[in-house]
C-alpha cells in the first residue's frame, strides 16, 4: 500500500526535484510546492536529494496559525487511525510547531491536550528534550499538516560545504552516469560522494590547495585526486562528459576571484566534450556577470536558490560548437 509523505528540499530546485521524484520507483507525485513535496510511495522514502522527511497523518486546509491548527486536529480523530502503530509502543515524543520554514511557539494548553490524546491513544510518552519521535504541525500557505519525522537529525554542516541534498541534485544535473567526470575547486567531500553516487565512470578532483587533496584522498576511493589551478588542469581535450564548478558563496569577490573564475570556465570548455554538461553553483555576485559573458556555452537551465544566506543559483550549460562549425 502507498503511503503519504511530505519531503522538504531548497526552494528553487522544484523542478528538478520533481523529474527525481518520478525515476524513483513505487513513488507517485502528488503535487510540488515551493520547497516540498507531497507524494506516495510503496516504501519508506530514503533519498538524497531532499532535506527532510515526514510521513502525513493528516493534512487540512490553510489556518491561519499553529493553534487553529492544533484545534483542528482534536476536532477531528481520523488521524489517529495512521499513526504507524507498530512503533509506537513506549515511545517518546515532542510537537514540534511550525509557520513556513520557521519554529513558532503554541499555546501550552492547547499542545498539552494534543499530547494527552496521543497519550492516551498510542502507548507514546511525552518527552520534549530528546524525543524518539518529533511530531510536526506545520501551517504552510497552501495547506497545513501534521507529521511524523523521519530520521535523525542532520548532522552539522561545515562552513562553504554544499548540502547533501543540493549535491546530488547537482549530481543528477550533471548527467555524470556512467561518463568521465571532472570537479574543479574541490575543497570538500559532499560533492565528490554525490557524483560517485550518481554513477560516474571516473570522477576527478582539483584541488587548490594540499589539505583540501588530503581531505578528498582520505575520505573517497575510486576518485582521481590533483592539487593545482582549476584554470589549468592536466585532464586532456575533450576528455570530459560532466563538469562540476563550486565558488564558496561566502569568499569574497575580488578581481582575481574574477580572473579565477574565466580561467574555470575556458579550462571546463576545454575539457569537456560535444555536448557535455558544465554545471556551475555559486553566488549571483561572484558568478552572474562573468557567465553572461561567456563564449562557447549553450545555457540549458538556471535554478534559483538561497545558499547560505545568499543568493545563488545552479546553472546547467553545455559546449557549443565553434562560429566556423556552426557557419558550416
Amino acid at each position: 500500500m502507498k503511503r503519504l509523505y511530505f519531503s522538504t528540499f531548497v526552494q528553487g530546485l522544484e523542478k528538478p526535484v520533481e523529474a527525481m521524484l518520478r525515476k524513483e520507483g513505487g513513488v507517485a507525485v502528488e503535487r510540488i510546492v515551493p520547497g516540498a513535496a507531497l507524494y506516495r510511495s510503496v516504501r519508506e522514502p530514503a533519498m538524497p536529494f531532499v532535506h527532510q522527511t515526514f510521513s502525513v497523518l493528516f493534512q487540512m486546509k490553510p489556518v491561519s496559525d499553529v493553534n487553529d491548527a492544533i484545534k483542528r486536529l482534536m476536532a477531528t480523530g481520523s488521524w489517529l487511525d495512521r499513526f504507524p502503530y507498530e512503533e509506537t509502543e513506549g515511545k517518546r515524543f515532542r510537537i514540534v510547531t511550525v509557520m513556513g520554514d520557521k519554529l513558532v511557539s503554541a499555546n501550552m494548553r492547547y499542545v498539552d491536550m494534543l499530547e494527552k490524546a496521543i497519550c492516551e491513544n498510542t502507548g507514546m510518552r511525552t518527552y520534549r528534550e530528546k524525543p524518539d519521535v518529533e511530531l510536526w504541525v506545520l501551517c504552510r500557505p497552501e495547506a497545513a499538516y501534521f507529521l511524523w519525522r523521519m530520521g535523525k537529525q542532520s548532522a552539522t554542516r561545515q562552513e562553504g560545504q554544499l548540502r547533501t541534498d543540493v549535491c546530488a541534485v547537482v549530481s543528477f544535473l550533471s548527467q555524470c552516469g556512467a561518463k568521465n567526470a571532472a570537479i574543479l575547486g574541490c575543497t570538500n567531500a559532499s560533492l565528490p560522494y554525490a557524483l560517485k553516487a550518481g554513477g560516474a565512470r571516473s570522477l576527478t578532483c582539483v584541488c587548490p590547495d594540499r589539505s583540501s587533496a588530503k581531505l578528498i584522498e582520505g575520505k573517497i576511493r575510486g576518485v582521481r585526486v590533483s592539487e593545482g589551478s582549476s584554470g589549468y588542469t592536466d585532464l586532456a581535450d575533450n576528455s570530459q562528459q560532466a563538469v562540476v564548478l563550486h565558488l564558496p558563496v561566502k569568499a569574497e569577490k575580488t578581481v582575481r576571484t574574477e580572473a579565477d573564475l574565466r580561467n574555470a570556465l575556458f579550462e571546463a570548455r576545454r575539457i569537456l566534450c560535444e555536448e557535455g554538461r558544465l554545471i556551475v553553483v555559486a553566488s549571483l555576485a561572484h558568478a552572474e556577470s562573468t557567465l553572461r559573458k561567456t563564449q562557447g556555452v549553450r545555457m540549458l537551465a538556471r535554478y534559483d536558490l538561497t545558499l547560505s544566506g545568499q543568493k545563488s543559483a545552479i546553472w546547467v550549460m553545455t559546449t557549443k560548437p565553434s562560429d566556423i562549425a556552426e557557419e558550416g
